[in-house]
């Protein structure tokens, strides 16, 4: 067994969020998994999936919006799932943390 602490990192231009690595998604390995603190009034600007996302809440609340815009709440528990190339947002209206799943699909 190996015990880890990822390092949490600013998100670069990006106020109020903070992203830990736990897998880098390699090619090999398929999967990349972050865990985002994103800070009350935070917001992850809308961006294209590069994968298949599964943004999963752990803790806190906030709001989701895929390609058509409409804001969704989304609350611990839940998960919004955007196909690659979606565009989408999140906001947290409070300090929340978040599991981000992205899935490379097979070759």
């Amino acid at each position: 067994m190996r015990m880890e602490r990822p390092a949490s990192v600013g998100l670069e231009g990006v106020p109020g969020v903070a992203m830990s690595m736990l897998t880098p998604g390699t090619s090999a390995e398929r999967v990349r998994v972050d865990v985002a603190a994103v800070e009350a009034g935070g917001s992850l600007p809308r961006h294209p999936a590069g994968r298949e996302q599964v943004f999963y809440v752990v803790s806190g609340h906030g709001r989701v919006a895929g390609e058509d815009g409409v804001e969704h709440q989304i609350t611990p528990g839940t998960a919004a799932v955007w196909s690659r190339g979606e565009q989408h947002t999140s906001w947290a209206d409070a300090p929340m943390t978040v599991v981000i799943i992205q899935r490379a699909p097979a070759e």
